[in-house]
């Protein structure tokens, strides 16, 4: 059975975006697109239902529907109605899919909020590779590349394996960032051509810029997000605890593009 690009959406600006984003990602992989919108398990405590306003769900995937269909006519899109948390959903939902894409913050949250507590959880749980939108869309930059964030001495596989396939999907050069303030920036360069060396080998049509920063894991990555068209990180085991790290923190922060989160076997 093919797996399917799964996006959750809660009639947000930034939903409608995500959904976009992740039938286009669909498009480009060949799979269907899966929206998801998960609703109150008890609907009847909300403010809204006892101020007589009920919103109309039904209403909401038919337009987000309309919209998909209208902008790409040749996908396959299928829309689904749960009631259960949000998390709960989604993480479920990520069992059976390619691909998990959420916006970074939905119609919740206060102003200026640059993440909300469903887009770290999944980024955090979830067990398919997951896509966090930011809050800002992408602004007018060249968007020529995927970047890589790698730690030569502990290579994550399975974002290496991502990142790569990103970069080949995409048509773009793939930029490996690897930050360590331990060695001699010559030594770091050579360890991190090592760490990537199988792959390269794998994916010979993929143009590879290696870039060893003398600085801290974070704001090198943040940096490099300000062009790119995909941030990839990769998420250790000991994290499916539901602890991302201070650079999994940072990088979701605040990156200036799209953030791919892969757990790691």
């Amino acid at each position: 059975m093919e797996l399917p690009v799964v996006v959750g959406i809660d009639g947000s600006e930034a939903g409608l975006a995500a959904a976009d984003w992740a039938a286009r990602e669909a498009l480009l992989r060949g799979c269907p697109l899966r929206v998801l919108h998960a609703l109150p398990l008890m609907p009847h405590l909300l403010p809204s239902w006892s101020a007589g306003r009920q919103p109309d769900p039904g209403a909401l995937l038919h337009e987000v529907r309309h919209i998909l269909a209208v902008r790409y006519p040749q996908l396959e899109t299928r829309t689904d109605e749960v009631h259960d948390i949000a998390t709960a959903a989604l993480v479920a939902a990520g069992e059976d899919a390619e691909l998990l894409v959420v916006a970074a913050r939905g119609a919740g949250g206060f102003p200026g909020l640059r993440i909300g507590s469903t887009a770290l959880h999944l980024a955090a749980r979830a067990g398919c590779p997951t896509v966090v939108l930011p809050v800002d869309p992408p602004g007018p930059e060249p968007r020529e590349h995927v970047v890589l964030g790698l730690d030569a001495r502990r290579p994550a596989e399975a974002a290496l394996e991502f990142a790569f396939a990103a970069a080949h999907r995409h048509r773009v050069p793939l930029h490996v960032v690897h930050a360590s303030v331990a060695g001699a920036p010559d030594d770091e360069t050579e360890l991190l051509a090592r760490a990537f060396e199988p792959w390269q080998a794998a994916h010979p049509e993929v143009e590879v810029v290696a870039d060893t920063w003398c600085t801290g894991a974070g704001p090198a990555l943040v940096e490099a997000s300000a062009k790119a068209r995909l941030l990839v990180l990769g998420r250790r085991p000991a994290a499916l605890a539901g602890s991302l790290g201070p650079v999994g923190h940072a990088v979701l922060h605040h990156a200036a593009c799209p953030v791919a989160v892969i757990a790691e076997a």
